[in-house]
C-alpha cells in the first residue's frame, strides 16, 4: 500500500469511523465500461461486484467516469449503511470518458477521440490525427495532409503536392497539356506549321512540374 493511499484511507476512517467498513482498499479485477462498474477484490479473498465508478447508476448519466486499470489499488466508498459501493480514489487510470448531450470525448493512453453528434469525429494517436465530418475529412499523419472531400482529394507533403477528382489528376493534366502544347502545329497556305519556337520554354516548365506537384 502506497503513503498516500494510507493517508486516504485514514482521512476517510476518521471522517465515517471504523464501525460500518465505510472505506477498505481493494483490487481492480473486472471492469464493465458499459455500466461504468468494476468488480474489486478485497484483501484476496472477498469480490464485490457492481462497484460504480460513478456516484449514480442511470445510463444517460452525463460528465466525467474515470475507467481504472485492472490490477490497480482503488479506495472503495460504502453509501451510507447500504450495500452500494462506489470508487472513491484511483491510482492508476486506463481511460477517462466525459459525455455531454451530444458530446462524446475518450482520453486512454494512447488515444484521443472526440465525437459531436451522429456528424463529426476527431481522432488523435502518437501516428495521426484525423478530423471527419459527413462531406470532408482532414488527415495527417507522418509527413502529409491529405482533405478528402467526395471524389476530391488534396495531399500536400514534403514531395509536393497532389490533386486528384475520380480518376483525374492536376499533375497528369498539367503534363499532358504542356505536352500537347510543344508538339502544336497550325494549317497555313504552305501546309502545317512547325512546333512552336519557344517549345523548350513549355519542356522546361513541365520539368518543373515534379519539383511542387505529386501523382
Amino acid at each position: 500500500m502506497s503513503k498516500e493511499m494510507e493517508e486516504l484511507r485514514r482521512k476517510f476512517h476518521e471522517r465515517f469511523g471504523e464501525s460500518g467498513d465505510q472505506v477498505f482498499l481493494g483490487t481492480v479485477t473486472e471492469v464493465n465500461e458499459d455500466e461504468f462498474t468494476c468488480t474489486v477484490k478485497r484483501d484476496d479473498q472477498v469480490d464485490y461486484f457492481d462497484v460504480r465508478l460513478r456516484g449514480l447508476v442511470k445510463a444517460e448519466l452525463q460528465g466525467f467516469a474515470f475507467i481504472p486499470r485492472l490490477q490497480s489499488m482503488v479506495l472503495v466508498c460504502r453509501i451510507g449503511k447500504s450495500n452500494e459501493l462506489f470508487v472513491c480514489q484511483f491510482t492508476e487510470i486506463d481511460k477517462v470518458v466525459f459525455t455531454d448531450n451530444d458530446l462524446e470525448v475518450i482520453i486512454d493512453t494512447e488515444n484521443i477521440d472526440i465525437k459531436k453528434g451522429e456528424k463529426i469525429t476527431v481522432h488523435v494517436d502518437a501516428e495521426r490525427i484525423e478530423v471527419t465530418n459527413d462531406k470532408v475529412k482532414a488527415l495527417h499523419e507522418a509527413d502529409a495532409l491529405t482533405v478528402t472531400a467526395d471524389s476530391t482529394t488534396v495531399k500536400t507533403s514534403t514531395g509536393g503536392v497532389t490533386v486528384t477528382r475520380g480518376g483525374s489528376g492536376l499533375k497528369k493534366t498539367l503534363d499532358d497539356m504542356l505536352t500537347a502544347i510543344q508538339a502544336l502545329t497550325v494549317t497555313t497556305p504552305h501546309g502545317p506549321s512547325s512546333t512552336p519556337v519557344n517549345s523548350a520554354k513549355f519542356a522546361s516548365i513541365q520539368a518543373d512540374l515534379p519539383n511542387y506537384l505529386e501523382g
